[in-house]
């Protein structure tokens, strides 16, 4: 647990309870006040700024000056600060240390994850509407959890509490910058990024001693290695390597490994390792980790066993970089420029990078058009009974502001908001120190700012990028079209572990709660797979989702004192 911290806010005397679970898990105290008590395992950098204010995590300078103030910088920090209101906790933008909370006695209790916070609830029963909502609508990420009363407080706002009650607000905001559209274009535009990245993987880097790439080949990645490079940081790299040609990124891994002189170690992974049915190994406050994943996450653990190695990856990128598979970005355009070259432009722009026509490309623009905008989190009830589920998205801060932006620009920060949520659920990055410096706030506040078609500019997608970089990376890397998938190995470990996946998500809660069209997915389960079938993938998604409520229900495994 020396990832681990627990706080307490409100009179120290009821906190004892607080201080002997810190002190069962190894936790030193950093802050002992009369309103608050905190304390933090040895694998969290702590610090104090000039206000006083107590920093966990990592905070840099957005100016170059000294950070008097959370406002002032950016990184993974939460601040503690104490205001006249009160207490105050402030969470980074977008790579903030996670933080949850609960109301607790007369104070607030808060930590880093649910293992520690357990055994200090009064009550963890599954929040059922909540579970409903993740079926429905995927990746939304807000700040409830799958824990009644338990709350994350969210990347990039703060909460307060003055002795009697909790006020969360926002601090950041992707449409501030969103609208601060950048006019210029690709060349103008690729050294600004190119400077930021590198800039961004220095900061993070400097304070690491040891540091593995994970180095898919895919462009993202590749950039992120570029820039370790670049700023002169001493790394090594992981790649993974299924049987399957679609998941075997060899080639362009080695290429990538060749070109900046760095060791790589490949891992090979089958749909062996994949287990679809058992119960998560680590307690998360709501559904996360996937089963599809498990093969890499064990392969990963079994060849990197050092905990204290540093993790870096390109995590973010085609989500940052706008990778608009939409016609989104036609509309855009002949709203801001009408009629005429420019428009015509970027129609062939984006019928060019879709592998389309473009009259393909017009015809779905028009069909757009005609649609209208889409404001809401997308709602998928395939495989669910639709009579048993929400019909409204739970609120999230960033819905403020999101009406007055473009669809593509929508688009841009709902996929921003889905990769937040994949952060914590990988397996292989439970407990470790994971940076995804794609994620870095200056980088993506100037890739807001970039309209949508500028990505596309000369026919190929994340355009702005690719220029960045071209300086960096062989072309093969820099101007590839395609990246490594993972259907094969996937569709492998479904057709090998049907039965129990059957047994798993047709005999379970979400079931027994009337949540799933039964005759469905039993219809499903009974089909051979066929070409660009890939619904098995929804059947897995459900059993995640089935795995967590299971767990949740057992107390996911054994308590602090057994451990």
């Amino acid at each position: 647990m020396r990832r681990t911290f627990l706080a307490f806010l409100g009179p120290a005397e009821r906190g004892s309870a607080v201080a002997d679970i810190a002190a069962r898990c190894g936790l030193a105290p950093v802050a002992v006040a009369p309103d608050l008590l905190l304390f933090v395992g040895d694998g969290i950098a702590t610090s104090q700024l000039p206000d006083g204010t107590r920093l966990l995590g990592e905070i840099f300078s957005l100016s170059g000056a000294t950070c008097s103030a959370p406002a002032e910088g950016w990184g993974n920090y939460l601040a503690f600060s104490r205001e006249d209101s009160g207490q105050r906790i402030t969470r980074a933008p977008l790579t903030g240390m996670p933080i949850y909370w609960a109301r607790y006695d007369d104070g607030v209790l808060c930590g880093s994850d649910l293992e520690i916070l357990t055994p200090l609830l009064p009550d963890t029963k599954i929040d059922w509407d909540f579970i409903a909502q993740s079926l429905v609508h995927i990746n939304l990420r807000t700040d409830r959890t799958g824990v009644g009363g338990l709350s994350e407080l969210l990347a990039g706002t703060r909460l307060d509490f003055d002795g009697r009650s909790v006020a969360v607000t926002p601090v950041w905001s992707p449409w501030d910058h969103v609208e601060k559209a950048d006019p210029r274009g690709v060349s103008e535009l690729a050294p600004e990024l190119e400077r930021r990245i590198i800039k961004g993987v220095d900061r993070w880097s400097a304070s690491r001693h040891s540091v593995l790439l994970e180095l898919s080949g895919g462009l993202d990645s590749s950039i992120v290695g570029a820039a370790l490079a670049a700023s002169g940081t001493e790394f090594s790299a992981i790649t993974f390597v299924t049987p399957g040609a679609d998941g075997d990124e060899r080639y362009y891994a080695r290429r990538v490994a060749e070109h900046l002189g760095i060791e790589l170690v490949e891992m090979p992974h089958d749909a062996t390792g994949i287990d679809l049915v058992a119960l998560p190994t680590y307690p998360l406050p709501r559904p996360g980790a996937y089963s599809a994943l498990g093969g890499i996450d064990r392969a990963f653990c079994d060849v990197v066993r050092d905990p204290d190695v540093s993790i870096f990856g390109g995590i973010g990128g085609d989500n940052i970089f706008e990778f608009d598979g939409t016609v989104a970005p036609i509309l855009d355009a002949f709203d801001t420029f009408g009629l005429g070259s420019r428009s015509v432009g970027v129609l062939r722009d984006i019928a060019r990078a879709g592998g389309a026509t473009i009259w393909e490309a017009a015809r779905l623009a028009r069909r757009a058009r005609r649609a209208g905008p889409r404001l809401a989190w997308r709602r998928d009830v395939d495989y669910l009974n639709p009579g048993a589920l929400p019909a409204q998205a739970f609120p999230h801060p960033w819905d403020e502001g999101a009406a007055a932006a473009s669809q593509a620009k929508r688009n841009h920060v709902h996929s921003l908001r889905r990769i937040v949520d994949f952060l914590d659920r990988p397996g292989r990055w439970h407990g470790r120190d994971v940076v995804t410096p794609l994620l870095s706030q200056p980088v993506v506040e100037l890739c807001l700012s970039i309209p949508s078609w500028t990505w596309f500019t000369g026919g190929r997608d994340r355009a702005v990028a690719r220029a960045a970089f071209a300086s960096h990376l062989p072309a093969e890397i820099v101007w590839r079209r395609g990246k490594g998938r993972l259907e094969s190995l996937c569709g492998a470990a479904y057709l090998a572990q049907r039965g129990a996946l059957r047994e798993l998500v047709l005999g379970g809660r979400l079931a027994e709660r009337g949540l799933l069209d039964l005759p469905r997915i039993e219809a499903y389960l009974r089909r051979d797979l066929v070409e660009r079938d890939f619904d098995y993938f929804r059947l897995i998604e459900i059993g995640d989702i089935e795995r967590w409520v299971r767990a949740a229900e057992a107390g996911f495994g054994p308590s602090i004192d057994q451990r």
